[in-house]
């Protein structure tokens, strides 16, 4: 194994941390999802490096090796031609929605890997032509109604063979989600790779086999995904953002190969 390959690739991890539209009980648990997925990267060997979303331009994409986008708040449905005044619609940050959008779409001209969670994915979506579900309504298996603030909900997804994310995981898995909003139309160069038993949209990625772009609607980063009894396959964290550090760590490597 060569030096460069040994090198952990420069990961960027954005979120909203400064977010005005964000409850203090939001912010936190956004937080700590951020800390678990960070922890699962370097564990995968990746350095990860967070970024603020919400506190205007972020990076060239160009000086990292991957972009990672978490969840958060709403989408600007501005952004998709969607019903500002849903009145489910909140916690929006247009600040962080245009520069992590402009993250993504440089990433991807830049052949750097993007992986996507919850919001993730909706922003992803959103960046390349694609619209959103303003909301699922009421009494869907997709988050815990009854308590928002209380712990996220499991459901079943199904997902497409031959895709990066069936390499990933199989065929199913179990899976923690608390989203009210999906992708509707998809985005451009982007194809449908999980559904949930109800038909919901829970993971896309890159029809380009030569792009490396998966987004899933879960938490796989989430603490119920590592409980021992009732709970998603502990090992999702760690198959999900151990291909995408792979992905990263392959896409530095080149990158230092061809500037020699």
């Amino acid at each position: 194994m060569t030096a460069d390959s040994q090198r952990a690739p420069r990961i960027a991890v954005t979120w909203a941390a400064t977010a005005a539209s964000h409850e203090p009980w939001f912010h936190e648990e956004l937080a700590t999802l951020t800390a678990n997925a960070v922890a699962g990267l370097e564990a995968a060997g990746g350095d990860a490096v967070i970024l603020d979303a919400a506190a205007g331009g972020l990076p060239d994409a160009e000086t990292f090796d991957g972009v990672l986008v978490m969840g958060g708040g709403d989408v600007d449905p501005a952004l998709y031609g969607g019903d500002a005044a849903h009145p489910t619609i909140d916690g929006v940050d247009r600040a962080a929605d245009d520069a992590e959008a402009r993250l993504v779409r440089d990433a991807l001209a830049a052949r750097r890997p993007v992986l996507g969670i919850c919001r993730g994915l909706q922003l992803i979506n959103v960046a390349l032509g694609g619209t959103l579900h303003e909301d699922l309504g009421a009494g869907g298996p997709h988050r815990n109604h009854a308590n928002p603030q209380g712990p996220m909900v499991l459901h079943d997804v199904a997902i497409e063979p031959g895709t990066r994310l069936w390499g990933m995981l199989g065929h199913t898995a179990t899976v923690v989600s608390g989203h009210h909003q999906a992708a509707a139309r998809v985005g451009a160069g982007l194809r449908v790779a999980a559904t949930a038993p109800d038909g919901v949209i829970e993971a896309l990625e890159s029809t380009d086999r030569d792009s490396w772009l998966v987004a899933v609607q879960w938490h796989p980063e989430d603490a119920q995904t590592a409980a021992d009894e009732g709970a998603a396959e502990p090992a999702q964290l760690a198959a999900i953002v151990g291909a995408f550090a792979s992905a990263c760590r392959e896409r530095s490597v080149r990158g230092r190969e061809a500037v020699r």
